[in-house]
């Protein structure tokens, strides 16, 4: 008997104009998370130099800058990533209990998808980190060596 092939299933990709606003979004927040991270790095550095009356300024700056870098990391990326795709990074943890707070922000920038020089720069850390998490993550997904890591995230409704 002769079977027929079926076709592969194509995964859900968002339409280009989601995935720019996405991006954009996205960007957008990692680029003021970053500002924030130097601006507290910079009042770091001052405080030495500063004069006695000042010295509790910065470092009331530098803790409020602290705190908000805090509260802001992931729920920034699950808060975009939630609104413009229905609880994604909620659904992904849920699925996979395992994944790490910094995979699961790895995955909304994979999803976009974005390439890991990119994600590397946001992330500022090296690209050859970005590909130890993304190695890591096929692990967790099971994922065969042909099998995409950015179609398996991009395929996840």
């Amino acid at each position: 008997m002769r079977t027929i092939p079926t076709p592969p299933v194509e995964p859900v990709m968002l339409p280009p104009m989601e995935q720019q606003s996405s991006r954009t979004a996205m960007l957008r927040e990692m680029r003021y998370t970053g500002v924030l991270k130097h601006v507290a790095e910079d009042l770091a550095k001052m405080e030495s130099v500063l004069p006695a009356e000042h010295r509790m300024t910065a470092k009331r700056l530098q803790r409020e800058v602290g705190e908000v870098l805090e509260a802001d990391g992931l729920a920034h990326v699950e808060h975009i990533m939630d609104s413009m795709h229905d609880g994604y990074l909620r659904r992904l943890a849920q699925d996979f209990p395992t994944l790490t707070p910094t995979e699961l922000r790895m995955a909304a920038f994979l999803r976009l998808p974005m390439p890991s020089k990119e994600i590397a720069s946001l992330f500022s850390c090296s690209v050859r980190s970005v590909e130890k998490h993304r190695e890591r993550m096929r692990k967790k997904f099971h994922l065969a060596p042909h099998e995409s890591l950015t179609m398996f995230l991009a395929s996840r409704v």
